[in-house]
């Protein structure tokens, strides 16, 4: 293998680290927003619920998924 190939190939794997490691910090955010949000949705009283147009039964099912599923 050449210098050239092995800097290229080098290269490409900090690339693709790179890639997986922006994929999961990505995932990670989102599934802290999906538990902050649903956390505050169930907190929510009924008159805002209301206002936003979201019954408490639908609120509360919201709020009992799992922070990882969207």
């Amino acid at each position: 293998m050449s210098a050239a190939s092995s800097s290229a190939h080098a290269a490409n794997y900090v690339h693709s680290s790179n890639i997986v490691e922006s994929s999961l910090i990505h995932k990670i955010s989102r599934w802290h927003v999906n538990w902050r949000t649903r956390r505050q949705l169930a907190r929510l009283p009924d008159f805002m619920l209301q206002d936003i147009g979201i019954s408490r039964i639908d609120a509360e099912q919201e709020s009992r998924k799992p922070f990882w599923t969207e």
